[in-house]
């Protein structure tokens, strides 16, 4: 049987925090992410239905793989 040896681990370096924003704030840089864009949905087997944010020139692309516009 053979002994274990406790090695010390370096410390990782502590991430600074990230500043808190408020929720309304948080809303106007959510619209301005989707502003321009096409919504779709994708309904699967168990009714869990999938939202994507597509760019008006890949909705073929996204209608291709089964999601569709609203």
């Amino acid at each position: 049987m053979s002994t274990s040896v406790k090695r010390p681990r370096p410390r990782k370096s502590a991430e600074p925090a990230a500043p808190a924003i408020s929720h309304a704030d948080q809303l106007i840089a959510l619209q301005s992410r989707e502003e321009g864009k096409t919504v779709m949905y994708k309904q699967d087997a168990w009714g869990h239905i999938e939202t994507r944010f597509v760019r008006s020139q890949n909705v073929k692309a996204w209608e291709e793989k089964g999601f569709f516009v609203r």
